[in-house]
């Protein structure tokens, strides 16, 4: 194992985004991909991602108007990402 495979986390998608992400047009796909490897690199740091309230393991990354809800499992180094969406309906879930 080199290093950089030691530095990011694994991304574990649930049902919901792997669904979002077939029905958006490829660019959206691109710009969440990309957030989706600064996430693995560095999941709770970041200028667009925010510890979300009442969570001490919950995330959320902001990618223009979406955001990526997510679950960071330190110990084990996992990402599940739980939700993507778009600001107004996403945290009503």
């Amino acid at each position: 194992m080199n290093s950089s495979e030691n530095s990011t986390f694994n991304v574990q998608l649930l049902a919901q985004p792997r669904n979002y992400l077939k029905r958006v047009d490829k660019t959206t796909q691109k710009r969440i991909a990309t957030a989706i490897e600064e996430i693995s690199a560095n999941p709770v740091n970041g200028a667009n991602i925010k510890q979300l309230r009442g969570s001490s393991q919950k995330y959320r990354c902001r990618v223009g108007d979406l955001r990526l809800i997510y679950n960071v499992k330190i110990e084990e180094r996992l990402i599940i990402i739980e939700a993507i969406g778009s600001r107004g309906d996403i945290y009503k879930k």
